[in-house]
């Protein structure tokens, strides 16, 4: 998956809450330059809506004696502090345009694979998935990512205990099924891929663990 369906895929799950969300930490090993270029680039096709870091200038006095005309231009004592504060870090919220774009890459990406549709409301996710069992080849990687989303739900205070003891027996199943056998079956698959669409932090998380991104 390319850094720009990554960040578009983050921010989906957060469509239409009207907020902006931090996305510096989905590239940790990009230089802050990197990152910007491939933030703007996404502003520019109109995908995201960017804040955060803004230019900073310097700023100067001028003085002039109106009697002499003698004039002199100084460094103002602000431009130290200007220096010294932090910088707002990137911030950004997916449009109607980025939406439709990545709902669009992704049909194409997993043609003949799996037609996995994603379409989002308020902080939420809904993952639609057209196939039959499915093979893991790499269940290592696979196991990887589930105890991944187990620890993300873990973590998650926003949503209920309930729903959260569900979600993690039935990815604990899912991982317990592919080990064994190295397929997941469709009923406990479509079972894990409901949580996409009632745990907005596992979003971007469930949709790799079957493209292998």
């Amino acid at each position: 998956m390319n850094n720009y369906l990554k960040l578009l895929l983050h921010l989906k799950q957060f469509e239409g809450d009207g907020k902006m969300h931090p996305i510096e930490q989905l590239f940790p090993d990009l230089t802050t330059s990197e990152k910007g270029n491939i933030f703007k680039e996404l502003v520019d096709e109109n995908f995201i809506v960017l804040a955060g870091r803004e230019p900073r200038y310097d700023s100067y006095i001028f003085e002039q004696n109106i009697l002499t005309g003698e004039s002199k231009i100084t460094e103002s004592p602000f431009n130290k502090l200007n220096r010294e504060i932090p910088e707002n870090e990137y911030k950004a919220k997916i449009t109607f345009k980025g939406s439709k774009y990545l709902k669009e890459e992704l049909e194409m990406q997993e043609k003949g694979k799996y037609n996995i549709n994603v379409s989002g409301s308020g902080a939420n996710n809904t993952f639609v998935i057209e196939s039959n069992n499915v093979t893991i080849d790499n269940r290592p990687e696979f196991s990887k990512k589930i105890e991944k989303i187990i620890e993300t739900i873990k973590s998650d205070n926003s949503i209920d205990e309930e729903l959260k003891a569900n979600a993690i027996s039935d990815f604990q199943n899912a991982k317990m099924e592919v080990n064994k056998s190295g397929k997941l079956p469709e009923k406990i698959m479509k079972g894990i891929l409901q949580y996409g669409s009632q745990i907005g932090s596992i979003g971007s998380l469930l949709y790799q663990l079957f493209t292998g991104a």
